[in-house]
């Protein structure tokens, strides 16, 4: 085939026939103008979770008080009377678990500014028609995240302690009693991290569907390594809770379920895809 051959691409169909000359606007940058691009748009996410640590230090009580209530009506359900106290072993306690608060309240309030950031680094090695779903990625990030931490706030902490709880019961004795004496800084602690990792779990089917679209797995890469991916899972899963097994397999369960959707999202892509591909192909031949 000879250049003479060789037919534009005009701007607005770029890409659509599976024959793409290359992204909309797409300009050569050294692997120096990628790291620069990447330093900018980590400053302006930066910049996002100071500001939105500042806004939530300020209401750190408050944020506190809300992370203790699934302590509160775990205690209530395990049966114990009056009220479960979070001891402050040192000086520094409170402030420590403040500053963790407010950065984990930080980093969900910041959430669409960090997941833009992310979008538009990525965004100059898209097509046109891809570009557009800009705003829709953003919503979409947020909304898995914040439903990642609203499942484990509303169904995994409080399973997970009051099943704690109801062991160290059970293990008493009628000579020895267990007496818990949680500590504010142990508490906070757990439970900020496990939310936070219950929110990027599920994120997952949203990588799959990006890498997916950019061509890097598909849903049969997926099937073919579902056993690894489970192993791998449950790893995960005891790495990002507690060392106990309820929470590890309350996320692990939902992983696996995720996993499954991807496969299917995975699928859905591949075939928009290719369905294109071959109509141009079938108008190439004819």
């Amino acid at each position: 085939m000879t250049s003479a051959n060789i037919q534009p691409v005009e701007p607005e169909q770029n890409g659509e026939d599976g024959f793409a000359e290359g992204p909309d606007g797409d300009q050569p940058m050294s692997f120096w103008d990628h790291i620069g691009e990447l330093r900018n748009r980590l400053m302006k996410a930066a910049i996002g979770v100071i500001l939105g640590f500042a806004i939530c230090f300020s209401y750190a009580t408050e944020l506190r008080e809300l992370l203790a209530i699934p302590l509160h009506k775990a205690w209530v359900e395990a049966g114990f009377q009056g009220k479960p106290q979070l001891n402050a072993l040192g000086m520094m306690d409170v402030f420590i678990t403040d500053m963790r608060v407010a950065i984990a309240g930080a980093l969900f309030t910041a959430g669409p500014i960090i997941f833009y950031q992310f979008w538009m680094f990525v965004s100059p090695g898209l097509y046109r028609r891809e570009k557009k779903f800009a705003i829709p990625f953003v919503l979409l990030s947020m909304l898995m995240f914040v439903l990642g931490a609203m499942f484990c706030y509303f169904v995994v902490l409080p399973w997970t302690i009051q099943w704690l709880f109801k062991y160290g019961a059970t293990s008493a004795t009628a000579d020895t009693q267990v007496v818990y004496q949680l500590t504010i800084n142990n508490y906070i602690r757990d439970a900020t991290k496990i939310l936070l990792a219950f929110g990027c779990v599920f994120e997952f089917p949203l990588l799959v569907a990006f890498l997916s679209a950019a061509g890097v797995i598909d849903h049969n890469t997926l099937l073919r390594f579902w056993k690894i991916s489970v192993v791998i899972i449950f790893v995960m899963s005891a790495f990002l809770t507690p060392p106990e097994p309820v929470s590890q397999f309350m996320m692990a369960t939902p992983m696996i379920i995720l996993f499954f959707i991807s496969v299917g999202v995975a699928y859905l892509i591949s075939k928009s895809k290719r369905e294109p591909e071959e109509t141009a192909l079938t108008k190439r031949d004819e």
